[in-house]
């Protein structure tokens, strides 16, 4: 944490949210006098971002039963409310349940082992995703400054950058592990070589998507990021915006806190190329007799499992049902977990979201969280 010169937030009394806050400086630009150091670069990045793709995984279903557990213990000492331990929570952070904050911290660790001088050029940046605009969002946060629009933003993202000049020319290297972006993203000012541009992040028999990122036309601290999501021959958009300036410091407190109360959790696998291939993942529904899970895994004709489960499935280990349990043993080894780990994961999704108290207040404080951002 401290090497990343992370922080916590200041928080109003009516925020949902502690207030973002950057670093005062910004970091230098990494220089490459020619082209080929430069592609020689981003072949280095590539392969320690793939491999570490591979090894790791984004896991949003730890850090809830996580943040559960020290809910009903709290709650049954002192009674506390969960919007009172949402404040007071401290958060971990470990090499383990990654989500895209941690993810960021990872690769950048991971390229210091053999490259620190170029690490020390990269630094977290955060993202606000799905807005409408992006030239009333720049305008709203650059007429105080940035940290003077925070109670108005959720940041629920967060990735790496590093500025770079190729050749005399502009430019940002991104790296985006926390939507398993398998490359190292070049974003020049004047686009052109080595601008990425468009490339297919995943193509999937119901949906392709598509991503571009470019620097904002009229602003270089701003860098625009581009879905196009492709269904039955429809394609729609969404836009989000990266702020490159300065290094995001309070990545833990405002965005993996933000994750913590988000209706969405996920466990997920992926391979060197950024395909999702096996995990579970889950809606946090208002009705715990609704509550299901999904889970999904390659299964061995080169063909993808995928099985919908009430969570009450997995109430007591003893009772789960045989075709359920083969569904768990082929789903363990993929997730490299051992089955009783996460059967133990399983037993604590089920518990936390059938606590129907603890359920209705995550979900309270996340419609808090999105009316807070809603004009964006």
């Amino acid at each position: 944490m401290a090497t990343f010169d992370q922080t916590n937030g200041p928080w109003p009394i009516e925020q949902p949210l502690p207030l973002p806050k950057w670093s005062a400086s910004t970091v230098s630009a990494y220089v490459a006098d020619k082209l080929w150091q430069y592609e020689d670069l981003i072949g280095l990045i590539e392969t320690k971002l793939q491999r570490m793709l591979e090894e790791t995984h984004y896991n949003t279903a730890n850090n809830f039963v996580d943040f559960y557990r020290t809910y009903k213990a709290a709650r049954n000492v002192r009674g506390a409310d969960l919007r009172q331990h949402f404040q007071h929570y401290t958060i971990p952070i470990n090499r383990r349940h990654h989500m895209c904050v941690s993810l960021g911290m990872e690769i950048i660790s991971r390229i210091a082992e053999h490259y620190p001088d170029i690490a020390r050029q990269m630094y977290l940046v955060s993202c606000e995703e799905a807005l409408d605009e992006s030239d009333s969002y720049i305008q709203h946060c650059e007429e105080n400054g940035i940290e003077f629009a925070g109670s108005t933003l959720e940041k629920e993202h967060a990735l790496v950058a590093m500025k770079i000049v190729v050749g005399g020319r502009k430019g940002v290297l991104i790296l985006d592990p926390g939507y398993h972006v398998a490359r190292a993203v070049t974003v020049m000012k004047d686009q052109k070589y080595p601008h990425t541009g468009w490339f297919t992040q995943s193509d999937e028999p119901h949906c392709k998507r598509e991503y571009i990122y470019s620097m904002h036309d009229h602003n270089d601290d701003y860098v625009t990021w581009t879905e196009r999501m492709t269904r039955g021959g429809k394609q729609q958009y969404e836009l989000s915006m990266v702020y490159i300036a300065r290094p995001y410091r309070t990545a833990i407190d405002v965005t993996v806190r933000r994750n913590l109360v988000y209706n969405f959790r996920s466990l997920l696998s992926r391979d060197a190329k950024g395909r999702v291939c096996a995990g579970l993942y889950f809606p946090v529904v208002p009705n715990p007799l609704d509550a299901q899970v999904t889970l999904f895994y390659d299964g061995p004709l080169e063909n993808q499992v995928k099985q919908k489960f009430k969570f009450a499935v997995f109430k007591d280990a003893e009772k789960i049902p045989d075709p359920v349990w083969v569904h768990l043993e082929n789903l363990a080894p993929q997730l490299r977990m051992e089955l009783n780990e996460l059967i133990d994961l399983m037993g604590g999704l089920c518990e936390s979201i059938h606590d129907s108290d603890f359920v209705a207040q995550v979900l309270e404080i996340n419609s808090d969280i999105n009316e807070l951002s809603a004009d964006n």
